[in-house]
């Protein structure tokens, strides 16, 4: 098995192990203010929309079909008349940035939606959809930011095997603003959470934050120290274990409080399995567990179209939220470098 082009996002962290070679070019637009890198020279088009009692011109530069993995990699751009929404109309966004999916909406409902992560650009509000339609085989990926009346909107519609390759992400995040200042009214983000646990890593760690939606607790910062397998190492035979992660975040104490046991405990539970569920894996086992008595859940599945083994236990302890995970080649899970990494979590006393 040879593990040259895959990335594996965790489930809150969007940490990712990834590698893979391509060339890229950046596009510079000067009347839509911004750069962005493509594999090859993209095409311009003028096309109308509707949203609702919203009507918008875009401007739509995109490259279709660079290769076998990826549909479209795509950036469009149109005004709003003044007045309607800006970036300053911070109570509007949310539903507006909903309203900008509803081409997808009707057609894959919510189990389609996969999650909603907050963005930002120079301090302008914007959001991050991911789509996956299972019955075509095909996923979406969206950005959109809404710099004072402009609107960004970008996208990489892909099929669903290739759901873990780097140059989504990479695409994405190559997206720069030029000739415009920073925004002076941000959306307000929840706060970062707190390093409150120990797990002995097997080497250097990194560290990401990803603020995101979620449908029970709302705008939330999910934090992720993990430590990835050096890419030039995947192939070898002694290597088993390609990640180890933690993920945590500091969930709102109110809306904690009000779920019953049997409800956190489907949060712990679906968190992963629909995880597994959407990335077409297959559940290995699953069970309850404990942690200094605090209820958990322990589950183990394959990833990346079979080719990784998921094994993750998730707590919550406090008003805190952890996964402690380890992605291993398939056939290679349980091994003891991975049990004994899951074994050495534990909570800091504050």
């Amino acid at each position: 098995m040879v593990f040259r082009v895959i990335c594996i996002i965790l489930l809150l962290g969007n940490f990712v192990l990834c590698q893979g070679q391509s060339k890229w070019k950046t596009y510079t637009n000067e009347k839509g203010k911004f750069k962005i890198d493509f594999k090859e020279k993209p095409t311009e088009k003028k096309k109308s929309q509707q949203f609702g009692a919203i009507s918008l011109n875009w401007m739509i530069i995109e490259v279709s079909e660079p290769d076998n993995s990826t549909l479209t990699y795509s950036v469009k751009y149109a005004d709003l008349s003044p007045g309607i929404v800006t970036s300053d109309s911070l109570h509007l966004l949310q539903e507006f940035f909903l309203l900008t999916q509803s081409d997808l909406a009707p057609s894959l409902v919510e189990s389609g939606l996969y999650n909603i992560n907050v963005k930002q650009i120079q301090k302008y509000p914007g959001r991050e959809f991911r789509w996956i339609d299972k019955p075509n085989d095909i996923g979406y990926t969206r950005r959109l930011f809404l710099v004072k009346n402009r609107l960004y909107y970008l996208e990489v519609k892909f099929t669903l095997e290739n759901n873990f390759d780097i140059d989504i992400i990479r695409f994405l995040d190559k997206f720069t603003l030029i000739n415009t200042p920073d925004n002076t009214n941000p959306e307000k983000l929840s706060e970062n959470p707190e390093k409150k646990f120990d797990a002995v890593f097997p080497g250097k760690t990194k560290f990401r934050n990803n603020p995101i939606i979620d449908e029970i607790f709302g705008n939330i910062n999910a934090s992720a120290e993990a430590y990835e397998t050096p890419r030039d190492q995947l192939d070898l035979p002694s290597i088993q274990n390609m990640l180890y992660g933690v993920n945590y975040v500091k969930l709102p104490a109110a809306k904690l409080k009000v779920l019953s046991r049997e409800q956190r405990m489907e949060f712990l539970k679906s968190t992963f399995t629909n995880t597994i569920e959407k990335h077409n894996g297959k559940l290995l086992f699953e069970k309850e567990i404990k942690l200094d008595n605090n209820p958990g859940y322990e589950g183990q599945g394959t990833i990346v179209n079979g080719m990784a083994v998921m094994h993750l236990r998730a707590y919550i302890i406090d008003d805190y939220y952890y996964q402690v995970i380890v992605i291993s080649k398939n056939g290679m899970e349980n091994n003891k470098s991975a049990l004994d990494f899951l074994n050495s979590f534990k909570i800091i006393a504050q």
